[in-house]
């Protein structure tokens, strides 16, 4: 009995195994340590064959893609061969016909033009930084000298046979893209009209001129034009004028005389045909042909060249029309010459 009791399969035989799901239940249990060893054991091999089988198949495509490179830049190259042959086939065609033969003439003198024009705009500009001095015109348009008769003193044109000329420094000059900087207040002066701008034609002296009297020759001493902006400080100027002094104070801030680019005239064209005009925040201020001036363009460099000695580089102010105005910062200025230049200026006041 006690044998029975103890071994009872000895009695009915080994007992049947247990299902599978409690053979993993009792291996989890029963053998925690053994059962995570022989899963890390698995996830390794798994990892080893992943790795594997990714690098394959990444210098598979690598290699697939060295082939299609190599492939297609000699399918490139071959298009690439024929594109240029039927180009240039399809160029002779053309340039074989008197239409194609006179295209080509004004394309390559068209780009000889652009070219020249620029070189020669350059030219003149590098000129113009080289001079030494402006010579400004003062009261050489009739409705100018009306309109600032009220400021005083009195001006008989009649009876002044000479022009009136002053000097701006060369630090004055303002080149396109270069702002208008309005000078703080210098407190001596009641600002009333404040500073305001004159529309000018400038030109650009060549050669040495001295004592010049044939106006032919003088004309022949003028490298090129610039369009420029003559600014003055308007309450300055006239307190100067009324005390009898000059002028320089009120016209020779830095920036004071912002210029275009520079230009020759087209061939035949006389500078009297030259149209000005100037706008200030879109609102036309100043117009005007330049032949309307009292005093011509040769009589002002005979006379000025019977003072003082134009240099190359030199510029003529000639005078301005009526129409000058108050300037404040925020304005934008646009001015030009038709058919030759256009400039655009904007005005910024001076930090304190």
């Amino acid at each position: 009995p006690r044998a029975g009791m103890l071994w009872p399969w000895a009695r009915t035989g080994p007992p049947p195994p247990p299902p599978r799901e409690v053979r993993l239940f009792e291996q989890v249990f029963t053998s925690p340590a053994e059962y995570v060893l022989r899963g890390l054991k698995n996830a390794s091999l798994s990892l080893t064959m992943g790795v594997f089988l990714g690098a394959a198949a990444t210098s598979g495509a690598a290699c697939g893609i060295f082939v299609f490179f190599l492939a297609n830049e000699t399918v490139i190259r071959r298009m690439r061969r024929n594109v240029l042959t039927l180009v240039t086939t399809a160029r002779d065609a053309v340039l074989q016909t008197r239409e194609g033969q006179a295209l080509s003439r004004a394309v390559i003198a068209g780009v000889d033009n652009v070219l020249a024009d620029s070189n020669e705009q350059q030219n003149l500009r590098t000129l113009v930084t080289s001079g030494r001095k402006a010579v400004c015109i003062g009261k050489n348009y009739l409705d100018h000298i009306s309109e600032l008769s009220q400021l005083g003193p009195e001006w008989n044109v009649e009876a002044e046979a000479e022009p009136v000329i002053f000097l701006k420094p060369t630090t004055s000059y303002a080149w396109p893209g270069e702002p208008l900087v309005l000078p703080r207040s210098r407190g001596h002066v009641t600002v009333k009209h404040g500073v305001q701008h004159e529309l000018e034609l400038a030109v650009i002296i060549g050669k040495r001129v001295k004592g010049e009297r044939d106006h032919q020759a003088a004309m022949q001493a003028i490298a090129g034009y610039v369009l420029a902006i003559d600014v003055t400080e308007r309450d300055e100027q006239t307190a100067a004028k009324l005390k009898g002094m000059p002028w320089c104070v009120s016209k020779g801030y830095d920036s004071f005389l912002p210029l275009s680019e520079p230009f020759k005239l087209k061939e035949g064209e006389d500078w009297r045909s030259l149209h000005m005009w100037l706008r200030v925040n879109g609102e036309l201020r100043q117009a005007c042909d330049a032949g309307t001036m009292i005093n011509s363009v040769p009589s002002l460099i005979c006379y000025i060249s019977s003072i003082m000695t134009l240099e190359p580089g030199d510029l003529v102010v000639t005078g301005t029309p009526a129409g000058v105005s108050r300037l404040h910062a925020g304005d934008r200025i646009t001015a030009g010459i038709d058919g030759y230049c256009e400039m655009q200026v904007d005005v910024v006041q001076e930090p304190h």
